[in-house]
């Protein structure tokens, strides 16, 4: 069975020659490695025959293991003699009869395939032994077409040196690994250094790459990418200086533009990029120059809006509404409440003062100090109380009443300087809280000369709050009772507290009138003193002054004499 198996492994698939992979082995060479072979095939077989006749029927199993493979053995050690195992006793009439077996197993190893195994006796239980076997006489005597050799017959082999045999396995072996990585067109052959045998690895194919585009193509690619981007850029800027010149999405809330005397295109052009009425001067300049509008702008007050086209703003620009409409000089005085400007404002048929105080209060013109507000405190009484600023005004009639706050938020903001900014930050106090102090100054003092001393009295006691924790002003306790009061349509006695300066601590949550710009200075600039209580005589204006509470109850004492006096000296008159 074994030695049919091996003819049949002796002539497997022929791969295909390439020229590369060729083992230069000598025959001697490989005659000497087939002989060992042949040697411990014999000894295997020899001892697989005295375990094929066991004294007891059972049978004998032979495990993989204990069948050493060819190249285990030591180079110099040689092969074992061959033994007869030791024969069972059996009947005379049945003497055994191994020499016979031996005799065909010999002739058959000087046929043409001389590397076959003798044939075991069929009764032997050793399938497993006889595919061992096989398998490795099969991957050491390859055909001359699998390692490019041609082998010797019996004959033509010469005799092998007994010294040579133990090493005649490892010389092939040292050769073999010469052609591990040697590669033909198709395959890749390998040589394992723990296996007596070469393993053929299927190449995988190359990929080809694809073909490179031609550079023709890739510039035209090119070229048409920069045409279209070209044109999208081109087609936005387009689109947003379209969208620029005719107003389209800007805010459509009017707006006051005071243009100077003899301002020219340029100056005016400007003028509206800084009050964000345009975003392009360069072509306001050059509509204007388009429609021949150079030196026809008419000096004065103009009512624009972003909204409009830049057209319709040089139109507007050059029409003198002085001579269509009719206007009035309106003033404002210092220390009058929103109230009061807003009745002054209906009076001279300016606009409605509901009206009025709606977009005063409401606010949001964009003007610089407007960013320094605080959010809608629900404890003002007048969200805007001490920014109508104190001047004198004019007006069209029948103004329109947001026209009008605009103005006057105007000119709030042309009174303030980046200066003046920089001292509240200096003094730790926000603009609101200036404002409301400065009313109470306004309020207080007789004149602009006690303005700065007043003024510091209140900042000591604002300092020493421990001590002095109410400012204790009567101004502030009027306008609680004689503004609030009367015009809430509902009492809030939590807002009237929070105003009298008797009751509520430190400064009252607004404003309670509009101080000039006399008022403001006092209070960023105010006198340093030890004084912490003045006393006014308001017939005389006379201010007295006092550090304890004991020389503010004699002040007081001395302004009733003196109103005594006055009033004595008038009745004898």
């Amino acid at each position: 069975m074994a030695n049919d198996k091996h003819n049949q492994n002796d002539n497997p698939q022929k791969p295909e020659e390439s020229g590369e992979g060729i083992v230069d082995i000598s025959p001697s060479e490989l005659s000497s490695a087939d002989q060992e072979l042949n040697e411990l095939l014999g000894t295997v077989d020899s001892e697989l025959r005295g375990l094929s006749e066991p004294e007891s029927d059972a049978p004998v199993e032979v495990h993989e293991s204990e069948l050493k493979p060819a190249d285990a053995a030591e180079p110099e050690q040689k092969p074992a003699p061959k033994q007869e195992p030791a024969a069972a006793p059996q009947p005379e009439k049945q003497p055994q009869q191994p020499s016979g077996k031996k005799q065909k197993q010999q002739k058959k190893k000087q046929s043409a395939q001389p590397a076959a195994p003798a044939k075991a006796p069929a009764e032997a239980p050793k399938d497993d032994v006889d595919a061992l076997i096989e398998g490795m006489a099969a991957d050491l005597h390859m055909d001359d077409a699998a390692s490019g050799l041609r082998r010797e017959t019996p004959a033509e082999q010469p005799a092998a040196d007994p010294e040579k045999k133990g090493s005649a396995l490892d010389s092939v072996k040292s050769k073999l690994k010469g052609v591990s990585g040697k590669k033909d067109g198709k395959s890749d052959e390998v040589y394992d250094p723990n296996e007596d045998y070469i393993f053929f690895r299927p190449r995988r194919k190359k990929r080809r790459r694809p073909r490179k585009k031609s550079r023709k193509l890739s510039c035209a690619l090119v070229l048409l990418t920069l045409v279209i981007s070209s044109g999208v850029v081109l087609a936005v800027a387009v689109l947003t200086v379209a969208m620029e010149i005719y107003g389209i999405n800007k805010d459509f809330n009017e707006r006051v533009v005071t243009i100077p005397q003899g301002a020219s295109t340029s100056a005016i052009a400007e003028q509206l990029k800084k009050e964000d009425m345009i975003e392009l001067p360069w072509f306001f300049r050059l509509i204007s120059r388009m429609n021949e509008k150079d030196g026809s702008y008419i000096a004065g007050e103009h009512v624009l809006s972003p909204s409009m086209s830049y057209q319709a703003m040089i139109e507007e620009l050059c029409v003198n509404h002085a001579e269509e409409r009719e206007y009035m000089t309106v003033t404002i005085p210092e220390g009058k409440n929103l109230l009061e400007a807003a009745e002054i404002l209906e009076k001279n048929e300016i606009c409605d003062a509901d009206d009025f105080l709606f977009y005063f209060n409401a606010g949001g013109f964009g003007f610089n100090f407007e960013k320094y507000l605080p959010e809608a405190n629900a404890m003002k009484f007048q969200q805007r109380e001490g920014y109508c600023f104190p001047d004198t005004y004019e007006f069209y009639i029948d103004e329109d009443p947001q026209i009008v706050a605009q103005k006057i938020y105007a000119n709030f903001d042309s009174k303030l300087t980046a200066g003046e900014y920089a001292k509240m930050e200096e003094l730790g106090m926000t603009l609101d809280e200036v404002i409301t102090l400065a009313s109470i100054v306004q309020a207080e003092a007789a004149n602009e000369k006690e303005m700065r001393m007043i003024a510091g009295i209140f900042h000591n006691r604002l300092i020493n709050r421990a001590v002095f924790d109410k400012l204790q002003s009567d101004p502030t306790k009027k306008y609680a009772e004689e503004v609030i009061h009367p015009n809430l349509p509902v009492r809030n006695e939590m807002m009237e507290d929070a105003y009298n300066t008797y009751v509520g601590p430190g400064l009252p949550p607004g404003a309670i009138g509009n101080p000039g710009k006399a008022a403001i200075e006092a209070v960023l600039y105010p006198q340093e003193s030890s004084y912490y209580y003045f006393y006014a005589n308001i017939d005389t204006k006379v201010t007295y002054y006092a550090e304890t509470y004991e020389q503010h109850l004699a002040n007081i004492e001395r302004v009733r004499q003196e109103q005594a006096a006055a009033a004595a000296a008038a009745e004898g008159n």
